[in-house]
């Protein structure tokens, strides 16, 4: 067995958050070394160049509530001119429309007969349970009612997280789904609006040139100390060492990960850490990047995302890269991202290339939103952690594996390591304060 190499502060996985720890430790001169897995740094904040073609893994925007511009971003070394602010405009496929998004306010858009439907139902919409244990099924049904949530909210989420909504909490919620609001609710009955600045990601920032690789490629400017194609596959918390799949030992006296904590629970020693972990749950999302010749079809034009509840339909979203961004791809060309939602224990069994793939193109053509003569190319990315699922055990099997991580000095960061639903921003922060706080 190799000797150990002893590293004071090892940060585990190369995405934005580790990225900003690494950064951030940096900027406080702390001996540190950054270990990722795959040959490149990035994470799923990555872009590949394919042609005529930038792709993202999937649909990344950058939504800042936090810092005013991405120029502004900590040791994200970004300049504001290479950058746009976009308001969205995303809608729903319902009815055989276009619906403007969120639906639940734009109800008056809706084919009179399912606006009819959704109306009384809303009407007369249960109270939610304030029991603990309520599911996020009934936060959508007692929120705006059985028939918008049978239309919509359900089947969309569903296809989303790849998870039944009964057996998700209704601290599901959060920002990201907020509480109904009865005044914007009630207006969209009776006002068309052209579109809508509700919610959190009502203007986000993309660059203006190529993907969103270019945050990862500012944050990794100030990255001295990182080794890549290391892949961890053993955790001992009691010797604070990580082992490789190359062969390398590394030791820690405070260690930052950011990947995802099942798996790093399932990696450790720890037979009572790995049976908490196990109760955790997500799905993965398989993204097809499509490159086409010629432009989108015209019902598309200034969309940039469009969701689809349809259950016989296998995708849950389909987004339009060139329109968010001009310089994703060359003139005379377009591209939209196709996201499928898949349990995680099915990606394996699924035939990626040979029967989902064609199902994607087959299902686009009949649609009528692409002519498969017109594919250029097909690159598809395999997320096996997409959504981390906020079940009723969740938050209980959190508050063990973090006091149990504690005690080894481990500190989880980013979207996954926190096992939570995050923005970008959240994710970069979330990294920053942790290293801020373990220095103190």
């Amino acid at each position: 067995m190799a000797p150990s190499q002893k590293i004071p502060a090892i940060v585990l996985g190369g995405g934005i958050s580790g990225l900003t720890a690494a950064c951030t430790l940096e900027e406080q001169r702390h001996d540190y070394l950054l270990v990722e897995k795959c040959p490149t740094l990035g994470g799923l904040t990555r872009t590949v160049e394919v042609g005529d073609f930038c792709f993202d893994y999937t649909g990344h925007f950058l939504h800042l509530t936090r810092y005013s511009t991405p120029e502004d971003i900590p040791y994200a070394n970004l300049k504001n001119d290479e950058w746009a602010q976009i308001s969205r405009r995303s809608y729903c496929f319902v009815g055989g429309k276009f619906i403007t998004a969120p639906i639940q306010y734009h109800l008056a858009e809706l084919p009179s007969c399912l606006f009819t439907q959704c109306v009384a139902s809303y009407n007369a919409r249960p109270t939610l349970s304030d029991a603990q244990d309520a599911s996020f099924w009934e936060y959508m049904v007692s929120g705006f009612g059985q028939a918008l949530a049978d239309l919509f909210l359900i089947p969309q989420n569903e296809k989303t997280m790849a998870i039944s909504l009964d057996l998700l909490s209704k601290d599901a919620v959060r920002r990201f789904f907020p509480a109904p609001d009865e005044d914007l609710v009630r207006k969209g009955m009776t006002v068309r609006a052209p579109n809508s600045t509700n919610g959190y990601n009502s203007v986000f920032w993309y660059p203006k040139t190529g993907g969103i690789g270019k945050l990862v490629q500012g944050l990794r400017t100030g990255i001295r100390n990182h080794v890549e194609n290391q892949d961890v596959i053993s955790v001992s918390l009691r010797d604070r060492t990580i082992c490789t799949r190359t062969g390398g030992r590394f030791t820690w006296d405070v260690m930052f990960s950011s990947i995802p904590l099942k798996s790093l629970c399932e990696m450790t020693e720890d037979q009572e850490l790995q049976s908490v972990a196990a109760t955790l749950s997500h799905s993965s999302t398989i993204s097809f990047n499509i490159g086409l010749r010629g432009p989108l079809r015209p019902e598309f034009e200034g969309i940039h995302w469009l969701y689809v509840p349809d259950r016989s339909i296998p995708f849950y979203r389909v987004g339009f890269y060139s329109n968010i961004g001009d310089g994703t791809c060359a003139p005379g060309r377009s591209s939209i991202y196709v996201e499928v939602g898949l349990p995680s224990e099915a990606v394996d069994r699924t035939n990626l290339v040979h029967d989902l793939q064609p199902r994607i193109i087959q299902s686009l053509e009949e649609l009528g939103w692409i002519d498969s003569q017109d594919v250029v190319c097909v690159v598809m990315h395999v997320m096996r952690h997409a959504y981390v699922h906020h079940t009723p055990q969740r938050n209980s099997a959190l508050d063990f594996i973090r006091g149990r991580l504690r005690e080894a000095c481990v500190v989880p960061i980013g979207r996954y390591g926190l096992w939570d639903y995050t923005s970008m921003e959240d994710s970069m922060e979330s990294a920053r304060a942790a290293v801020l706080e373990a220095g103190q």
